[in-house]
């Protein structure tokens, strides 16, 4: 489940949104390897694709411009909403939708595609308003250009996604999936601060379902993760055999587009040995507990 502020569920732009979904784009900015917060966010273009995979048609690509490679002024009239002005924080959002990016944390941005956002024409100031029932919005594929200042320089960063009608389907027996997880770390140095990843397999074993309802599952399906880590007792003969060290919790879990679960864990201050943990999650009517993976910090 994708949440963003407290007021809700979103879909995230890669687990097959509905032009009539609240959709969350997000963008994440590194710097020298790490998050970092540029000078500001100045704009987030959302286009159609009608270029056939390429958005060039949508940038200023002459040689000589001083704007070169930026969204070219003459495309902005075509744009379906330019996200503008001063970014506010997450928690700032209150159910109100807002044609501005909203900063999720250091070097973490995200707009939300809903309906009647009030936004701003940059050439002629107007005010206009995004509606997730205009007729321009159709199952298709889509670019989000993130304008950004940094040191006073302005860089255009493309990013796609793709708005689907199929993401409603109706079955006539009960749907069986069977998924598998493994833990892809197995030894971690002490006082290192990594993402575990926990990827997920799905195989659908209905035998008369088709290929394509059998391909919606290659997208994100899994909801709700949680993870639970303990360290196993070296000495297992007397007391209890293990001490837990993070107790289940959803807080800083994401899952990805292939259905990986991870969590960024600090090894700082814990002791060295062997460690076992379990991620759960949910599907449909189902919640999924993943086998006991061992993990040892070194």
């Amino acid at each position: 489940m994708t949440t963003f502020d407290t007021t809700g569920t979103v879909t995230a732009r890669f687990n097959r949104p509905s032009p009539t979904d609240r959709t969350l784009l997000e963008f994440m900015y590194l710097k020298n390897g790490t998050f970092a917060d540029p000078t500001s966010v100045k704009s987030v273009h959302i286009f159609k694709d009608t270029n056939q995979g390429s958005a060039d048609n949508w940038l200023n690509l002459s040689a000589d411009s001083t704007e070169y490679g930026l969204v070219a002024a003459s495309s902005n009239a075509s744009a379906l909403i330019v996200f503008s002005g001063t970014t506010k924080d997450e928690a700032d959002y209150n159910a109100t939708p807002s044609g501005v990016a909203f900063k999720r944390s250091t070097g973490k941005y995200a707009v939300v595609l809903e309906d009647i956002i009030p936004w701003f024409d940059a050439d002629t100031g107007a005010a206009r308003t995004y509606y997730t029932s205009s007729t321009d919005l159709t199952a298709g594929k889509y670019w989000d250009i993130w304008t950004i200042v940094d040191n006073a320089t302005s860089s255009t960063y493309v990013h796609s996604f793709e708005f689907f009608n199929d993401n409603i389907i109706s079955l006539t027996e009960p749907l069986m999936v069977t998924t598998s997880q493994k833990l892809v770390q197995k030894y971690l140095n002490k006082n290192s601060k990594v993402d575990l990843h926990i990827t997920s397999t799905h195989t659908v074993n209905n035998t008369n379902i088709t290929p394509e309802v059998k391909n919606i599952f290659n997208s994100t399906i899994l909801d709700n993760a949680a993870i639970r880590i303990i360290k196993l007792k070296d000495d297992m003969t007397t007391g209890v055999p293990y001490e837990e060290t993070l107790a289940w919790t959803s807080t800083g879990v994401s899952i990805n587009s292939d259905d990986t679960i991870i969590y960024n864990w600090d090894t700082a201050g814990k002791d060295v040995g062997t460690y076992e943990l379990q991620v759960s999650s949910t599907f449909l009517d189902q919640n999924i507990m993943s086998d006991k993976f061992n993990l040892v910090v070194r």
